[in-house]
């Protein structure tokens, strides 16, 4: 069941856009606020320090750090739209169909 409830939501995510919207909110919000070049920079410190690690060693540490830096702003901004999206299922009678399954 919890199988086909994520199948309608990603359905209508895929309808109405609003997986590309996230992403590209993400994205831009990211860059804007500077968390790119920040993980870049700390990617390249982190390679500078530990020359013969392997990506998948560095993937591994890396990854909470970069994890980390995200700031507030866009995490709120992300909550944001996602409440949007929801809100907009409910709307359409999305959250209705689902508790009846």
């Amino acid at each position: 069941m919890a199988d086909e409830n994520e199948s309608r939501v990603n359905i209508h995510l895929d309808v109405n856009n609003g997986l590309e919207r996230v992403t590209e909110l993400i994205e831009t919000r990211l860059v804007e606020s500077g968390w790119k070049d920040e993980v870049r920079l700390a990617c390249q410190k982190l390679l500078i320090e530990n020359k013969d690690s392997k990506v998948d060693d560095l993937i591994e540490v890396l990854t909470p750090k970069a994890r980390a830096m995200v700031p507030d702003s866009v995490k709120k901004d992300l909550l944001n739209e996602i409440t949007a999206i929801l809100s907009n299922m409910e709307k359409a009678g999305y959250t209705k169909t689902l508790e009846n399954k």
